[in-house]
């Protein structure tokens, strides 16, 4: 059975492991990722664009890709609407891999 500790226990212990990294005493376990920029803007244009040149399907077809309903692609090719966040990062990976229609249709 493990032994349990106390909250104030581990504080200290973290506290002098910082001290002791601080003083170059140890060296701590670091791993480092890198970070895509937030996903870009699009317009409705882009949106009509990709959905049309690229995908060659319909608004109700595109929406179904996209896990949206019919009316907010709609909305967004109109200007109504711009995609953000998950939507906006979702479009940009359609538009940087073609492929991935394949991919998500072999599963």
């Amino acid at each position: 059975m493990a032994k349990k500790v106390r909250m104030a226990d581990g504080l200290l212990q973290g506290l002098k492991e910082a001290v002791a990294y601080e003083r170059g005493e140890i060296q701590l376990k670091t791993s480092a990722r890198e970070i895509p920029a937030p996903a870009p803007s699009w317009n409705a244009t882009q949106v009509k664009k990709l959905r049309m040149q690229t995908y060659h399907m319909s608004q109700p077809q595109f929406a179904l890709l996209l896990n949206v309903t019919t009316s907010t692609v709609r909305a967004w090719e109109q200007g109504q609407k711009r995609p953000s966040g998950s939507a906006a990062r979702l479009l940009e990976i359609f538009m940087i891999d073609q492929g991935v229609l394949k991919k998500l249709t072999a599963v």
